[in-house]
């Protein structure tokens, strides 16, 4: 036993076991430094590789996107494609200009937004399965992916387009298709004698018919479907204008039949219809314009601001907006805050009101001897006219709980189109999207709406004002 005791005691050699078990651990560390100094390259590579397929993926977008800036159709792209897996835009693997495949190469896809979950990633109802070849929304999705060595990045990106509200070669859901307009959530109207008219056949600047030409409604409303699902139950803005309207009253309104174009002018119930101008292309189109405006009037319901020819030039107020006879001031003051444009040179001007659910909030009130030239749009509260008033242009009032009241007094004539564009769903009854009392008149002119697309043409960059869409943009970028 003693003699066990003094082997296990001996400590003899345990240096050299200690020194080849550091011997050993230290190469194995050795060994893993060195691997990975050998790997940093390669993963740096990778990672210039990867940032350099992005930047391709994207350079491929922006040739694409600009292909959809310069076509109308859209719809010719789309040939071929499925709801999941989209067309061919240009040609697979394409090098980048002026370089060869070597430098990278993308391949950019297009299709419809008609997944059920495309919604999600457009902000708009995901179009019908059946559509993917029939763009009907103005919303398309491009896939571009970049390809550099053995990296590959893919970027998926919403491109969409808004039509250009007074230009007569913009797609039907966006352009004006009456003299009168209700292509919101609701339509509720109220005409009161026998004076009032709403004409949508051609008029001149001077108020005369134009003819032969073509004419427009006299009243639209909006598809009956546009806020319901697919084959649900359609609404019923048409039948409820057209009870508004007496028998008595329906020589005052003249226009397109609504069901036989060759009949220009039909009167009452004839040319008061459902058609293609939807209450989301308005809303876009105002949302698209309204920073190019000229004059910008902010209002609220909380007080109220009067505003009198040549004495007053603030272009913004706290409360709701009262203006006594504009226009005069333009002779000696164009730029004066109440000069609503001319003839010559029209304007656009926008009043931004406050979305009031009690529907009692009047965003801009006209009275006296008042004229105007161009595009007036009314955001958020009601658009209130009396006195003697005359627009040369398209007037929009669009937003929660508006309408707009020609309300006697005088003389009022829009030489142009009227639109009235509700979009809150849930207005109390008894509130009216349209009221035309006294000698409310409500003319189609193209000439006029000509005007006003040439002053926004000047405006929007690159001209694109004067055609049939205003803008065209990307949004929500997801990566892979």
């Amino acid at each position: 036993m003693n003699r066990v005791r003094a082997i296990f005691r001996d400590e003899r050699g345990i240096a050299v076991v200690v020194a080849v078990v550091a011997l050993i651990t230290l190469t194995a560390l050795v060994l893993a430094f060195l691997a990975v100094s050998a790997s940093e390259p390669q993963i740096s590579r990778n990672l210039a590789d990867s940032t350099r397929a992005r930047y391709i993926a994207e350079a491929g977008l922006e040739s694409a996107y600009d292909t959809l800036i310069a076509d109308a159709n859209w719809n010719g792209y789309l040939a071929g494609a499925s709801c999941t897996t989209g067309a061919v835009m240009g040609t697979v693997d394409t090098a980048m200009p002026g370089l060869t495949s070597t430098a990278g190469t993308y391949t950019v896809r297009i299709r419809n937004d008609c997944q059920g979950t495309d919604a999600l990633m457009t902000g708009v109802t995901a179009e019908n399965a059946a559509s993917a070849a029939n763009d009907t929304n103005d919303h398309v999705i491009l896939t571009s992916t970049g390809t550099f060595g053995t990296a590959t990045r893919t970027i998926s990106v919403v491109v969409t387009r808004v039509a250009n509200l007074v230009s007569p070669n913009s797609p039907g859901r966006g352009q004006i298709n009456a003299a009168l307009s209700f292509p919101g959530y609701e339509s509720d109207t109220r005409f009161t004698g026998n004076s009032f008219s709403v004409d949508g056949r051609n008029h001149d600047l001077n108020g005369n018919l134009v003819g032969p030409a073509s004419s427009l409604l006299g009243i639209s409303v909006g598809p009956e479907d546009q806020f319901v699902p697919s084959g649900g139950p359609v609404m019923h803005h048409e039948t409820a204008i057209q009870s508004s309207v007496t028998g008595a009253q329906d020589d005052n309104i003249v226009g397109l039949h609504q069901s036989n174009a060759g009949v220009l002018n039909a009167e009452g119930n004839d040319t008061i219809a459902a058609a293609a101008l939807t209450s989301a292309s308005v809303t876009d189109f105002v949302n698209a314009v309204k920073g190019y405006a000229d004059i910008t009037i902010n209002t609220s319901s909380s007080t109220t601001t009067t505003y009198v020819r040549a004495t007053d030039t603030t272009t913004t107020s706290s409360g709701s907006a009262q203006f006594n006879s504009i226009g005069g001031s333009c002779g000696g003051s164009f730029n004066a805050a109440d000069c609503w444009g001319t003839s010559a040179n029209p304007k656009i001007v926008y009043v931004k009101g406050t979305v009031d659910p009690t529907s009692a909030f009047n965003a801009l009130r006209i009275s006296g001897n008042s004229s105007g030239y161009g595009i007036l749009i009314v955001e958020d509260g009601d658009f209130s006219i009396t006195g003697n008033f005359g627009w040369e242009g398209p007037i929009i009032v669009t937003g929660g709980y508006v309408g707009v009241g020609i309300n006697g007094g005088g003389n009022q004539q829009v030489l142009g189109a009227l639109i009235s564009n509700e979009t809150a769903t849930n207005e109390a009854p008894g509130f009216y999207e349209g009221v035309l009392t006294g000698n409310a008149k409500v003319a189609y002119s193209r000439a006029a709406l000509d005007k006003a697309l040439t002053a926004l043409a000047g405006k929007i960059p690159g001209g694109a004002g004067g055609g049939a869409y205003v803008t065209v943009r990307m949004y929500n970028f997801q990566e892979q």
